[in-house]
């Protein structure tokens, strides 16, 4: 497993039976990632990138053959706030740097972002492993048979309280 600095809750490794090419046009093509331009923003042999979104870096650490070893993580710019507010060092930030840097107002802004793109970023990573779009599809509706339950046509039309009996 690979360590960032932000700590081991902020990555996610895995290990797919699948080239780096077709993965990375599975997440850019149906989970909404842009391919990455191959950088190490952790230096060498910690994960060159390959996609992105929003805040949160998909970067291949190896392969052999036709298996690839993936990880997950928070750019570099995020994993120095997160690292900082976790040690305490919150307050060598200024307000106009954290907006700069994550586009939140305040650390709990970060954190609720961090979290939910994290959180995103590793299922949509999952579900493009297994060939799934990012997103089912909703259910369609069936015609309706004879076993369906129709409402009278004037059944939603309002009701005159005047006539009703027990106004008073």
């Amino acid at each position: 497993m690979i360590l960032y600095h932000a700590g081991p809750e902020w990555a996610r490794t895995f290990e797919v039976a699948m080239t780096q090419a077709d993965l990375v046009a599975r997440l850019c093509d149906n989970h909404s990632f842009v391919r990455g331009a191959q950088f190490q923003p952790f230096g060498p042999n910690r994960g060159a990138v390959v996609a992105v979104r929003a805040h949160m870096l998909v970067m291949v650490l190896h392969t052999e053959g036709g298996t690839t070893w993936l990880s997950v993580a928070p750019s570099k710019e995020i994993q120095d706030l997160l690292w900082s507010f976790s040690n305490g060092y919150a307050s060598q930030w200024s307000a106009m740097e954290l907006k700069a840097l994550s586009g939140c107002d305040d650390w709990n802004a970060l954190q609720a972002m961090a979290h939910g793109q994290f959180a995103a970023a590793v299922r949509s990573l999952e579900r493009a492993i297994a060939g799934m779009p990012e997103y089912d599809a909703p259910p369609v509706l069936d015609a309706l048979d004879e076993n369906t339950l129709e409402l009278p046509p004037d059944y939603l039309q309002s009701v005159s309280l005047e006539d009703a009996p027990c106004v008073h």
